[in-house]
Formats: C-alpha cells, structure tokens, sequence
C-alpha cells in the first residue's frame, strides 16, 4: 500500500496545496561562466637529436692577488692586538662577453680583537677584551689568458621589409614586415674556491704608557694585505656526445648490457 492510499481519510492530507508561503527564499548567486573558448592545436617541430644532458662546465680556474691598503679605527685605545679573524666576500664576478676580463669585487670582514686599558702602574696593566668588526672593500679587473670557448651566440640583425606606396610616390607609412630573433644565452658565473690573505699591521700614531715606558696605546693602525683568491669560472653548457661510464673489466656476459645507453 502505498503512501496517499493509507492518507484517504486524512482530511488536512487531502487539502493540503503548495504555497509561496513555503518556497525557500535564498540569496542570488554569483557563481556563473565569465568566460570559455575553445584552444586550437599549436604545430611544434622537434630536432632528431638533442642533448643528453645539460651540466655546468668549466670555463676557467685562476688565482688572482690583489694588493689592499687600509686604515682602520678602533672603537677605544687599545694596547695591543689580539686575533683578526678574515673572511672573504665576493660582490661582483662579471666575465664580460668575449674579452676574456672579468671584473671582481667584495670585501674582507674583518673581527678584530684588542685589549684595552682601565689602570696601569709600575708592575702590570689591567683592561678589557673588546672587539670591532669592519668591511674593507677591494676591486679589480684581470684578464684570462687561457680558457675555454664560452658559448655565446649574439642576436642577428632586425629584417625590415617596406612598401611602396603609388599614391605618394614613396614608402608606405602604413606598412612594413618585420622578422627580429632573440637568443638567450647561459651566463657565465663564479665559485670561489680559496682565499689566503698576507698582512702586515702597522701603527703610525700612538702614545707610550707613562708607568709602564715599553707599552703603547693606539686606536688608529694601518694595514696593508695581498689577498689571493683562487676563482673558478663556470657556464652551463649542453652536452650532445654521450661517452658511456667505464666499467671494470670482467668476463660475465652482461658486459654489453653496461656499455648500451
């Protein structure tokens, strides 16, 4: 039996009618399609061979010295200089085009440790350990006589096709062909692979210790350095022969499995 004959006799059943009164009132919505085209095929070509692989190569490996001078303060007077810590930084390594020059910059950061002087007498010298940190610049330019062929491929001329125009007698100012191609090329990078600093701490003005005449205070110290940093110049580059790896020699029979690519 079904739902409305077991309702026959129910009156508020049979005179029930669907009002306004009971539709659901919800919000507009937004949501719709704002756009939708249909994306044609695009033709491509692919070249029978192409790389195997694509791996960093090396340019070029040098070590260059640059000669620095500097003048450097101290925060107080110091009596002496403890321990200078060095690292090297580069800011700039620019190989340009096919001239074989590559620029370079950084800085040293330099912490310097010193002591200080609170009090002295005829036997001894009391202070503090105290330390300044610095940046000291260079810049330098060198030439790089022996180094591998960079891959560089400059850009051909723009092609401009003109028309002539009958009724002016001259060209077309509203016309013209034109054909441009761009290529774009790896560039060339460094790694810094060694840097050794030589020094020599020279101090000019200073003012001795009236207990104690053998001891100096200064705050001021000069400092000339020859910094040489062994860079390596790299460019990544694609790879088309493929030379299988060498494998020890060995009388199996799946030899020739290892030498297939």
């Amino acid at each position: 039996m079904d739902y409305k004959e077991m309702n026959k006799g129910n009156q508020s059943y049979n005179n029930f009618q669907p009002s306004d009164k009971h539709e659901c009132k919800c919000k507009e919505c937004e949501g719709k399609i704002t756009e939708s085209h249909t994306v044609c095929d695009c033709p491509n070509t692919c070249p029978p061979r192409f790389p195997h692989y694509k791996v960093p190569v090396v340019i070029a490996e040098f070590t260059v010295q640059i000669d620095n001078e500097s003048k450097i303060r101290l925060c107080e007077q110091a009596i002496e200089i403890k321990r200078i810590r060095k690292n090297v930084f580069l800011t700039q390594c620019r190989l340009v085009g096919k001239t074989g020059k590559v620029f370079i910059s950084g800085f040293v950061r330099k912490n310097i440790e010193y002591a200080t002087m609170d009090c002295c007498n005829n036997s001894g010298i009391c202070g503090d350990i105290k330390h300044t940190t610095v940046h000291v610049p260079f810049q330098c330019v060198t030439e790089i006589k022996n180094m591998r062929p960079v891959n560089i491929q400059s850009n051909p001329a723009a092609e401009e096709t003109i028309y002539f125009d009958e009724k002016n007698m001259g060209r077309n100012m509203k016309e013209t062909d034109l054909h441009s191609e761009e290529y774009f090329n790896e560039r060339v990078y460094c790694e810094l692979v060694h840097a050794s600093i030589y020094e020599a701490d020279i101090v000019k003005e200073c003012e001795k210790v009236s207990c104690m005449p053998v001891e100096i205070t200064f705050q001021e110290f000069i400092e000339k350095e020859v910094i040489c940093l062994t860079i390596k110049l790299l460019q990544n580059q694609q790879i088309y022969d493929y030379q299988p790896p060498k494998y020890p020699d060995c009388d199996c029979n799946d030899k020739k499995y290892y030498y297939e690519e």
